[in-house]
């Protein structure tokens, strides 16, 4: 909206329109300065630029155009522009190598402009001749048209802080705009510019939590904790341990379990935590890791630092989710580990698995689950 403002007050035509020199000297022009009241119309928008129009800047006709073949259906760019010269053509002006290229066809559409002495560009060629069917509806899909002003920015940002999902954001966004078309964005745009802040604002909470962890370790000296950052200062995974978590995996480090069923909410990250049994049959906490992606070489660096934390001692046995990332995680790091996975996932999925109808599901349920929890051994359970 505000570029609209800057054409019209930095976009004038020659008042004859026969002169084209660029010598500037047949004729005597000025550019419009930002306190003239030219507007120009959605009409001369339409019209487009014509032979003789000049401009502050080469980029000002860039925009000028651009707002014109907007209105058209089409998208330009920019292919010359040097001190002197600029050339602007359709997307689609490449010669055609392939016939299943959609973006090649060699469209005419252009518009030439050139330097004046008295530092303006003017309009000194343009072409209309454009070989594909045009839809103006479409521009708006166009990656060249598409922006997210910042009005759009700060709902999307505050929505987000408020803990709202971004396609609820969106629905209001095109609410509020009168209709999708009048957003100036797709929202896939919007998703991408909320994921981009969220890394963005990670960055520097990483930067808190790595302060917070060691004020934790000044308080205890037994705490550990191992963070993994990227270039930027992101976050790519984190592992940390109390102290009174390894007393108690010298205790009862004979069996783990693995749990990757959380989610941080704001960020999306997925949050694992260590889990042991006491003597009591009581869960105890071992440990905690928060991490980006969902990899193989993720979890060995995860599985690694946790148990450096344990002095490298591995436990027995350890429970885990059906994963293949996981399960080369653990046989890299826990070699000698026994490696089962969690019952509860696997009753969770059962109804993937078995493909019966609904009247028949709880039968087949209860006789899948009396055979896994009544089988003692491997022989029992073939044999039932």
């Amino acid at each position: 909206m505000n570029e609209d403002s800057e054409f019209n007050d930095s976009v004038g035509s020659h008042n004859g329109g026969e002169d084209t020199h660029m010598d500037g000297q047949a004729e005597e022009t000025s550019v419009y300065s930002c306190e003239s009241e030219e507007v120009y119309s959605d009409e001369q928008i339409l019209a487009g630029p014509i032979t003789g129009m000049f401009f502050k800047s080469a980029e000002l006709v860039f925009r000028f155009y651009k707002r014109h073949v907007k209105m058209r259906g089409f998208y330009v760019l920019k292919t010359t522009l040097s001190k002197n010269y600029a050339l602007f053509v359709c997307d689609k002006s490449r010669k055609p190598t392939n016939p299943k290229h959609t973006k090649r066809i060699g469209c005419e559409a252009r518009v030439n402009a050139a330097l004046k002495r008295d530092g303006s560009w003017i309009v000194t060629k343009v072409c209309r001749d454009h070989n594909p069917k045009l839809d103006s509806s479409l521009s708006r899909q166009m990656a060249g048209h598409r922006y997210i002003g910042k009005s759009v920015k700060r709902i999307l940002e505050a929505n987000d802080r408020a803990g709202l999902r971004p396609c609820k954001s969106v629905r209001l966004l095109e609410v509020q705009s009168g209709g999708p078309e009048n957003m100036g964005c797709i929202p896939k745009d919007c998703r991408n510019y909320v994921e981009q802040q969220r890394l963005q604002m990670l960055g520097g909470d990483a930067n808190a939590l790595c302060q917070f962890f060691s004020d934790m370790q000044t308080n205890d000296n037994e705490f550990y904790y191992s963070m993994d950052m990227d270039g930027a200062g992101r976050i790519q995974s984190v592992v940390w341990v109390h102290s009174h978590s390894k007393y108690a995996y010298k205790e009862f480090g004979d069996l783990i379990c693995f749990d990757t069923t959380y989610f941080v909410n704001m960020y999306n990250m997925p949050f694992a935590s260590f889990v042991g049994i006491n003597h009591h049959g009581q869960s105890i906490h071992l440990g905690c890791a928060l991490f980006t992606s969902e990899d193989a070489e993720q979890y060995k660096i995860i599985f690694s630092k946790w148990k450096k934390s344990m002095n490298n001692v591995a436990p027995k046995a350890i429970w885990t989710d059906q994963c293949e990332s996981i399960n080369v995680g653990v046989s890299v790091v826990f070699e000698y580990t026994v490696h089962r996975y969690c019952i509860w996932h696997i009753f969770t999925k059962l109804p993937m698995g078995l493909k019966v109808t609904d009247g028949g599901y709880k039968t087949v349920k209860n006789e899948f689950k009396s055979i896994v929890l009544g089988s003692i051994t491997i022989e029992e359970f073939e044999h039932r």
